[in-house]
């Protein structure tokens, strides 16, 4: 293959003296343009060289004194950034002046940083690799800036001591940086970067970079964002304060005093460390060139399956997990843990609860329920009830996906799910006692006048103010009773228990919800579920049957990762989502920090550091403080009989808080701006008392009926860890214990200090709010325009004519050359993958492409469709068998025609690919050679996997009628194409669907050329409601794929790309909003000459001209012979023009008919013989029709690319055919 890289050479010569090529411009008509082209000066734009100024030397010590120095300012202002430096060991540029308080000084000393981690020395400068390191490393950056507050964010764009460019530059991040949170998937985001960086985001190696940068995307971040991902709204940070809703943060702040394990701590340094470690160690694998080391996904996975492991450890249960009698499910949080419950309980029922033989008399299938009881309602977590029911609790979904609380989750049975829940204390504060509405409310579902169904009861050890309910021998009872349709639920979310009950309640077969983020002071939240192994298996075997959907529905993957789960429920993980959560694994071992060397404490020691230090913070609070708080009366421990009843550990104190001014309590809602001013440097606005500063984190109020609320201090197992090891060996922790009785009075004190100054702080801290700026829209992505230029044209045209390609026999004479090239079809290969790229990156992720193949079927076309993860579409077996050979994977391959034999069927079906039928006795085809499979004992003519079925959809007309190009419109109701959907005909596709499960696609295809972008989504709106039917009537989710086809016009009558995809995208969303919800079902498109018209052209001389006798009332002048004509053109053609003195005249093609005419009567600068005429937007449907009329060869095809020095490198893609080539096609 031809592939030269020769300079770009301005040429410029009259046409009768010289070599050259020329142009011509009439105004556009419908079809094709033809122009005649002249060369065109271009300008490269001189480069500028800055200058570096000179530094001057300092010793080692002054640079280790700079260091020390600015290690000190981080720890001060930007603790996020201390793991880093404190890892980097020196600076380049220990001279300069760091002020960290500056957003662009801590923008930059974080991408010093972040750059000094990615010294890759293995990776080649020049290798796809190490580019896609240079995208990481922006994006990082990028995520940075989006933490900052808009202010800082102005002043970084803005800043008056840097350079012009510089500010330019920056404008450009914050543009982006604001448009991060709408971007709509990785190809645009990784277009968008390359424009920053200013490299091309297409070519040859654009996609294996691609493919790098993605693997390591999910770990590019700095890593107190990272702890928030995966998690819900709780856990966002302010960007002023830098904390969340409870005044914790994941930036590890040197917090005063941290009494809030209860709630929601916030991260320690040593925690961090760990965690920014553990980052650091997946992203460089996820860059690693090393062919032994894992992908990202399988070493993400181990790291997981290790946590699991390192929580078993600590609760003392891996001999159960190693006997297959528990499993450990990762969690977002405890609240979320609940939808895991509640899926466990859905799949007992379907084990053969629900069937009509096990049910009680007179109770059908339909009235069998899971009933939830949620018990202490009020002192558990607020989203409880909702996730137990199957519903939002949060705006936001650890998927990052927006939700409506209280709404169902996607495809969840609501209607088989009831919540009851039992309110933890009555409207005068008091606790209430459980047990007997308990037992109540169990025997009215499960008794002998109940309906049956499961009942998933609810046991709380642990509530917010530290009791536990209801009564566990109560609960065992009742579970030895009804061993079945009862599943318990022990949620010890608070973690203030011994560990010896974990085994006990998974010997009942409980399920229990554990948390790293309360008392073990994990980043806030992290949660799992001992899951024990009858549940386990009841759970996989409901992921493979009929009620797949309602066990483990669709809106489980918004919460759940298939990573959170063991890899031994392989059928499970296939119907949770596939990202992952890097956050949660994040804020697991920030937990661990503290879990592990807690549970390596003697439980002896831990019981008296408990004790000691519960019993010192009441005597304080009532011997001094009892004008200001009041103790809430601890609940009574039971009389524990060794087994059955469980006593939570006594380490939260709960406290009323007095406004002795106005001689009342505070309630719930002044509480919570106390707990927010506790937590908060007052200094602003009390600058002169050092109490002022402190900031202490305490548990958040909790309401006690209509009487009042209450604050906490909780004791969490980092104070213990440090008790224990500042007092081991001592006869007690008396010494241990005084830091920390120390800080107590402290946290008292600054609740005075807040009191006596309340109107002033809460006006200053409480009652001010910040507006977050709102999101600039999304401008086109320079990219989007692929179109080749007029301009760029004829710079390759004398490329070609100076490397010989195109030889003028004018120009020549009588010498004939070696290699005669007189036409071409040319393609920009640049263009290509913008094209590609366009279409990626204006539709949302869960649309897929399929590119037409009969629009350009030439290898290195389809092979670039591949290479930017863009399937086929195919309408004949041999495009099915091209695009195999050119190896895309047959689930991307689509098969449609009209007109496919059983032979092509069998085909398609056992290769894996994709097929949709087009008419009823097509599917009748399809059906028996299913059934063939399904009963097959995997004989040789199977597929590998006998009993496996490829998508199978159907080919349907949606009847809209034809648009401006009649001939191109196929939803007419004579068109060959689908099936019409009649009344009777939409009847029997219900039907058909309903009683042949394997069915799973819809296909329409409106038209081409000439349908509105409304009338294309008015197909799609109907190929919507034909589905919902569909699935109304199966009971299920059956219809997977919507393909709702091509038929974006391409614009003939200019250089512009019109309409754009984005555009096609508005319209879908304003016409069929419903193709844009997260139903679970993957969206196809099957555009063609929309992505490859615009990339091509065709160059021909003109090998003779025919001058026509004057007419009167005639302009004609000439007749012109090209070599292109009918046998590469269908449609008619226009032109651009040149310099030339225009006349009117026909471009005539090489056949032997009078129909073969490129350009009729169009005014063209006058040709002669040995021009070059140059037809534009040839791309698509050229070669693909190529005619053999008269048996002239197929012409070469070339493509180029502009390099980066500006020059234009030619590369013969296919050669033209020769004579015997011709001939051989004959026979």
């Amino acid at each position: 293959m031809l592939n030269k890289k020769l300079s770009t050479v301005a040429q410029h010569a009259a046409r009768a003296k010289r070599d050259s090529t020329r142009g011509a411009s009439p105004p556009p008509v419908d079809g094709k343009t033809l122009r005649v082209d002249n060369d065109a000066q271009l300008d490269k734009p001189p480069q500028r060289v800055e200058q570096q100024p000179r530094k001057h030397s300092i010793s080692s010590e002054e640079a280790e004194q700079a260091l020390e120095e600015l290690r000190d300012q981080v720890a001060a202002v930007r603790p996020e950034l201390l793991p880093l430096i404190k890892s980097s060991g020196s600076l380049p540029d220990p001279t300069r002046d760091w002020d960290l308080q500056r957003a662009s000084d801590a923008v930059a000393l974080s991408a010093l940083l972040q750059d000094r981690l990615l010294c890759l020395p293995e990776i080649n400068r020049s290798s796809p690799c190490y580019s896609a390191r240079g995208l990481v490393l922006l994006y990082t950056k990028l995520k940075y800036l989006e933490t900052f507050p808009s202010t800082e964010l102005a002043s970084y764009a803005t800043s008056t001591s840097t350079t012009a460019p510089v500010n330019r530059h920056r404008q450009e991040e914050v543009r982006v940086v604001r448009q991060l949170a709408t971007v709509a998937n990785n190809a645009e985001l990784f277009s968008r970067l390359a424009t920053l960086l200013r490299i091309p985001g297409h070519g040859d190696a654009w996609n294996e970079i691609a493919k790098f940068a993605a693997n390591a995307l999910p770990f590019a971040e700095q890593t107190e964002s990272l702890l928030v991902r995966g998690s819900d709204e709780r856990s966002i940070l302010c960007p002023v304060a830098k904390t969340n809703k409870y005044n914790g943060s994941t930036v590890p702040f040197a917090t005063d005093v941290a009494r809030a394990s209860c709630t929601c701590s916030s991260i320690s340094l040593e925690a961090f460390a760990r965690c920014e470690r553990l980052r650091q160690e997946l992203l460089l694998n996820s860059l690693s060139i090393n062919p032994n080391s894992q992908s990202s996904t399988a070493f993400f996975d181990s790291k997981m399956e290790a946590v699991r492991a390192r929580i078993a450890s600590c609760l003392d249960v891996t001999d159960l997990v190693d006997d297959n009698s528990l499993r450990v499910l990762l969690s977002p949080s405890g609240t979320d843990a609940e939808l895991l419950a509640t899926s466990a309980a859905l799949a007992r029922l379907f084990s053969g609860l629900g069937e009509e033989e096990n049910l009680p008399a007179g109770t059908s299938p339909e009235d069998v329920k899971v009933t939830s009881i949620i018990s202490a309602g009020g002192e558990i977590g607020r989203g409880s009830s909702s996730a137990s029911g199957g519903r939002h609790f949060s705006e936001l979904t650890p998927s990052g996906e927006p939700a409506t609380p209280g709404e169902s989750l996607r495809k969840f049975p609501s209607n088989l799910v009831d919540v009851v829940t039992l309110p933890a204390r009555d409207e005068h504060g008091n606790i209430n006692d459980i047990n007997e509405r308990v037992h109540d409310q169990v025997l009215q579902m499960l008794g002998p006048s109940g309906k049956g169904g499961v009942v998933l009861l609810h046991v709380v050890v642990g509530a917010k103010t530290g009791y536990a309910c209801p009564a566990m021998p109560a609960v065992d009872a009742l579970a030895l009773q009804y061993p079945n349709r009862l599943l318990v639920v022990v949620d010890a979310c608070q973690m203030r228990v011994e560990r010896s009950f974990f085994r006990d309640w998974n010997r009942k077969g409980y399920v229990v919800l554990v948390t790293g983020s309360k008392f073990f002071a994990g980043a806030p939240f992290c949660g799992a579920v001992l899951m024990p192994m009858r549940c386990v298996l009841e759970m996989e075997a409901a992921a493979v049957e009929q009620h797949a959907e309602l066990a483990l529905p669709l809106g489980l993957e918004d919460y759940f990762s298939r990573y959170d789960l063991p890899q031994s429920m392989r059928h499970v993980r296939k119907r949770l989502g596939a990202a992952m959560n890097v956050g949660l694994l994040l804020r697991w071992e920030s937990a661990l920090v503290n879990m592990e060397p807690f549970y390596a404490i003697p439980s002896s020691e831990i019981a008296s550091i408990c004790k000691f230090y519960v019993g010192t913070c009441r005597e304080e609070m009532q011997a001094k403080w009892s004008h200001m708080v009041e103790l809430l009366t601890a609940p009574e421990a039971a009389e524990n009989d060794g087994s059955s009843t469980v006593t939570p550990m006594d380490t939260i104190v709960s406290f009323k808080v007095r406004d002795e001014q106005r001689g009342e309590f505070l309630d719930a809602t002044a509480l919570r701006a106390l707990h927010t001013l506790l937590a908060k440097d007052l200094s602003d606005v009390l600058p002169d008392d050092a109490l002022a500063k402190k900031r202490c984190l305490l548990g958040q109020p909790v309401a006690l009926g209509t009487n009042g609320a209450v604050l906490r201090i909780a004791l969490g197992a980092d104070m213990i860890n440090d008790v224990y090891g500042r007092g081991k060996g001592e006869s007690d922790f008396a010494a241990a214990m005084e830091p920390l009785v120390q800080d107590d009075k402290l946290i008292l004190r600054k609740i005075a200090l807040v009191l006596r100054h309340w109107e002033q702080l809460h006006h200053q801290y409480i009652e001010a709010r910040v507006e977050p700026m709102p999101l600039e829209p999304l401008k086109p992505l320079r990219d989007w325009d692929f179109s080749v230029k007029d301009a760029q044209i004829a710079r390759v045209v004398r490329q070609m004519r100076q490397d010989g390609v195109l030889l003028s026999e004018v120009s020549h004479g009588a010498q004939e050359p070696e290699d005669e090239t007189k036409l071409a079809v040319v393609y920009d290969l640049d263009a290509i993958d913008m094209a590609f790229q366009a279409l990626l990156t204006s539709f949302p992720p869960h649309f897929e492409h399929r590119f037409a193949m009969k629009s350009c079927p030439l290898s290195f076309f389809v092979k670039r469709a591949i290479e930017n993860d863009v399937g086929l579409e195919c309408a004949s077996v041999v495009e099915v068998k091209h695009a195999l050979r050119l190896g895309c994977p047959p689930h991307r391959i689509v098969f449609d025609s009209p007109c496919k034999t059983r032979r092509d069927l069998r085909f398609a079906i056992n290769a894996g690919v994709e097929v949709n039928a087009d008419n009823f006795e097509e599917l009748e085809i399809i059906r028996e050679h299913a059934e063939a499979l399904f009963q097959s004992n995997f004989p040789e003519c199977t597929p590998r996997f006998a009993g496996h079925l490829p998508r199978i959809g159907l080919r349907v007309n949606p009847l809209l009628g034809a648009g401006s190009n009649a001939c191109l419109s196929v939803s007419t109701v004579h068109s060959k194409f689908g099936v019409p959907l009649t009344c009777e005909n939409r009847a029997k596709i219900v039907a058909f669907f309903s009683a042949n499960p394997w069915m799973t696609g819809l296909h329409a295809h409106v038209g081409s050329q000439g349908c509105s972008l409304e009338m294309l989504s008015q197909g799609a709106v109907v190929l919507s409601q034909l589905a919902n039917e569909i699935d109304a009537a199966a009971g299920a989710s059956r219809v997977k794929v919507l393909n709702i086809g091509g038929g974006l016009p391409a614009n003939f009558a200019s250089e512009d790309v019109s309409p754009t995809f984005a555009e096609y995208v508005d319209v879908l969303r304003r016409e069929a909003p419903q193709l844009f919800e997260r139903t679970g079902r993957t969206i196809l498109t099957e555009f063609g000459s929309s992505v490859s018209a615009k990339t091509g052209w065709t160059v021909s001389e003109v090998e003779y001209v025919k001058a026509h006798p004057e007419v009167e009332g005639d302009s004609l002048t000439q007749t012109a012979i090209i070599h292109a004509g009918s046998d590469l053109f269908l449609r008619t053609s226009g032109g651009l023009a040149s310099m030339a003195p225009l006349s009117v005249q026909n471009v005539a093609g090489p056949l032997c008919f009078g129909g073969d005419l490129v350009g009729r009567r169009v005014q063209l600068p006058t040709i002669a013989r040995g021009d070059f005429v140059v037809v534009h937007d040839t791309g698509a449907n050229t070669m693909s029709m190529f005619s053999r009329h008269c048996s002239r060869p197929a012409p070469a095809v070339y493509g180029y690319r502009t390099t980066e020095e500006d020059e234009i490198s030619l590369e013969l893609l296919k050669p033209a055919e020769s004579p015997e080539d011709v001939m051989s096609f004959w026979g």
